[in-house]
């Protein structure tokens, strides 16, 4: 595993270098985000920067194949080749928008069709406290719809400078070392790739952006992630030995506030696929809270999910104190937000 050490700083080398160009390529073609009532920039930024990730991560990827790094094809051809259609589809909606339905029924084949060639439904269903069921034929719906889900919400989230990047930075990199840690090589090297590749993106994308990721990143880059995370679920002996509960940790932030705005959506008879402006970091945006502030507190808040985490991984009999805490904590703040926000935007309005 003494590889990761040196794919890390190579494939973030190789991003560096790849973004500015590519930035610059961008502008020219006039590939351009223009701002709307819904937007949380002001002028014409350009979009496609997730290119430089996927191409650095695909690089990478060719190179491990090359050297033999990888036992089996399997599972990270799945992924090359679905984070490929997935970034064409992305890449086609960045120009010129496709309708909902053809975008779902795209992804829903690619999540099929990935977890498929490898072989990664949800072994068991298992929350602390409670004894684990065997998931049986219902494990491979359950995995589809998570990578189709968390596809869409990664994509939902991509609002503000860096917050997605970070995501990836952080939810890769725990991977990789949740994976180095049980043996497992190919998830080792695809998580590392990825990590590494998100450096150069972020460098122009944060703290203040001369690059937006756009649909050809964030479509790929959140099925990358909803497929590591099955793998870690799974093992690379497909034994299910780790509650699939702990890797969801690394992506905790992001999971929680897109869930948590679509169930509320609902609940107040609004289309929750309908582009809107109430995810909770879009309402810290509305109290007052710089791009910067809200990037670095979702930042911080998935770091300590992920050290949680890894806590339970040494400590199993915490478990349940640690998720139903983070549950309970989530809830508690999101409400508190909600409130606050509703109060001062009434105030102003009083005013």
């Amino acid at each position: 595993m003494s590889i990761l050490w040196l794919l890390f700083p190579i494939s973030a080398a190789t991003s560096m270098l790849g973004v500015p160009p590519l930035v610059r390529a961008l502008e020219r073609s006039h590939t351009l985000d223009i701002p709307n009532d819904r937007s949380s920039h002001t002028v014409p930024v350009p979009v496609g920067g997730g290119i430089g990730i996927l191409a650095t991560w695909l690089l990478g990827m060719a190179g491990a194949a090359a050297a033999g790094v990888f036992p089996a094809p399997g599972f990270p051809a799945a992924l090359a080749a679905g984070a490929a259609v997935l970034a064409v589809l992305g890449f086609v909606d960045d120009r010129r928008g496709l309708p909902p339905l053809p975008r779902l029924a795209v992804q829903s084949l690619v999540a099929a069709a990935c977890l498929k060639t490898a072989g990664l439904p949800v072994i068991a269903f298992e929350l602390p406290g409670a004894a684990p069921m065997a998931a049986g034929m219902l494990g491979w719906a359950v995995s589809w719809l998570f990578v189709v889900g968390f596809t869409n919400m990664f994509n939902f989230m991509d609002g503000i400078d860096g917050l997605a990047g970070f995501q990836v930075l952080l939810g890769a990199g725990a991977l990789a070392v949740w994976a180095a840690l049980a043996g497992d090589v190919p998830l080792a090297v695809t998580a590392t790739l990825l990590a590494g590749a998100t450096v150069g993106f972020l460098r122009a994308n944060f703290p203040r952006a001369r690059v937006f990721m756009g649909d050809v990143g964030s479509l790929p880059l959140g099925f990358l992630l909803a497929m590591g995370v099955l793998r870690a679920h799974a093992g690379h002996d497909r034994t299910g030995a780790t509650p699939l509960w702990l890797p969801l940790l690394f992506l905790w932030p992001f999971l929680s506030d897109a869930t948590y705005t679509l169930l509320n959506r609902a609940v107040h008879g609004r289309n929750p696929f309908r582009p809107h402006r109430s995810h909770i970091y879009q309402r810290l945006l509305v109290a007052g809270l710089s791009h910067a502030r809200v990037t670095l507190i979702y930042a911080a808040a998935t770091a300590v999910c992920i050290a949680a985490a890894f806590v339970c991984r040494a400590r199993p009999a915490l478990g349940g104190v640690v998720f139903w805490g983070i549950c309970g904590l989530t809830l508690l703040l999101f409400l508190v937000i909600v409130i606050n926000v509703r109060a001062a935007a009434t105030q102003r309005t009083a005013e």
